[in-house]
Order: structure tokens, then sequence, then C-alpha cells
């Protein structure tokens, strides 16, 4: 029996490796005296919930890139392949937003109004799944999620800023360890939490 890591555990390395390399020359391309943010997120789609914790970093006056670890507990029903598809994973992320109204003073609140952007996640997913019969079983997929976003945030003296998004995007099963599992066209509705 071989011991060699498998293609879903390489692959998902070698993209942390990547975004990690990329937040590092992103942050120095960044002016010195703008602060890198924490804030929480919570996306919601139609199969499951992604709570997530973001790196973000302003540059210039109307671009925000981050970076992101998140959860992802999906109950898919009979969306899927099968009868019955539920799982859970994490993943790692990256995205770019573009705020239409600029930052006047860096050391105050983002300005309230529209903004867009797009971001590219990729989640290690255990799906358990149950077919008539009864028949089931495990599969592990690497889920690549390209999305494209468009929202509105707005500042509170009292909570910090908040932004709502709706996203668009597909789940593309870049590798899976098991039998096939559910794809496809995804909507996401978000909120960030920057305190």
């Amino acid at each position: 029996m071989s011991h060699r890591p498998s293609m879903f555990r390489t692959s998902f390395f070698a993209f942390g490796l990547a975004l990690l390399a990329s937040c590092a020359s992103t942050r120095d391309a960044v002016d010195a005296a703008e602060p890198v943010q924490f804030a929480a997120e919570l996306q919601v789609y139609p199969a499951g919930i992604v709570p997530g914790v973001q790196v973000q970093s302003a540059v210039g006056d109307q671009d925000l890139y981050y970076a992101r670890v998140a959860g992802n507990f999906t109950d898919r029903q009979d969306f899927g392949d099968h009868d019955r598809e539920t799982g859970h994973g994490f993943g790692l992320g990256a995205g770019w937003r573009h705020y239409l109204t600029p930052w006047t003073n860096r050391s105050e609140a983002r300005p309230n109004g529209w903004q867009y952007g797009v971001r590219l996640d990729l989640f290690a997913l255990r799906i358990s799944f149950r077919d008539p019969g009864p028949r089931f079983g495990h599969s592990n997929i690497l889920v690549l999620q390209p999305s494209a976003e468009v929202g509105y945030g707005w500042s509170t003296p009292r909570l910090g800023r908040l932004e709502l998004n709706l996203g668009l995007g597909a789940e593309i099963n870049v590798n899976t360890d098991g039998e096939d599992v559910g794809e496809g066209a995804i909507a996401l509705l978000g909120l960030t939490w920057i305190p």
C-alpha cells in the first residue's frame, strides 16, 4: 500500500502556500500607514453555510484585497448526484473589492456605498451520500469556487462596518476521491463585519 500524499492534499497545500505568498507580496505594496484589518464573514447558500475570517488590506483609496479561512457546512439534500448529500470541510480563499466611493481620509471609517469584486476559494470537503437501497458512501472532494459579487457597505459608530454582498459563481470539483458528487452554479449571500 502506497503512503504517498494524495493529489487532493497536495493541491490544497499548494493553494495555501500560493495564497500566503500572494498576501505577503500584496502587503508590501500597501502604504505603511494603512493597517491590516480583520473581519468576520458569514455566507449562506441554498445548500449550506460558510463562516469565515478575513484579513484585509486596502490598496489606494478604492480597492481592498483580502484572504480568508472558512468552514463549509452543506446539506445538499437531493441537489447533487445522489438522493442525499451532506458534508463539511474547510477552505482558503482570496478576493478583491472595489468601492465606488473613494476614501477621503484613511483614518476614518470607509464611506457608505456600493462595491463589487471577485473571489476565488478552494474547499476540502468530505461529502456523505445516500441513495435508495439503502446505498451510502463518502467522497473527499477538492472544490474550486470562483465567484463575482456586488454589495453595499455602511459604517456605524457602535457596530463598526457591515457589508452585505450577493455572489454568483460555480462549484467545480477539481479532485474527487470516491464517487462523483454534485457541482455547478452557486449563489451566495454574505455579510462581512469589520469591528
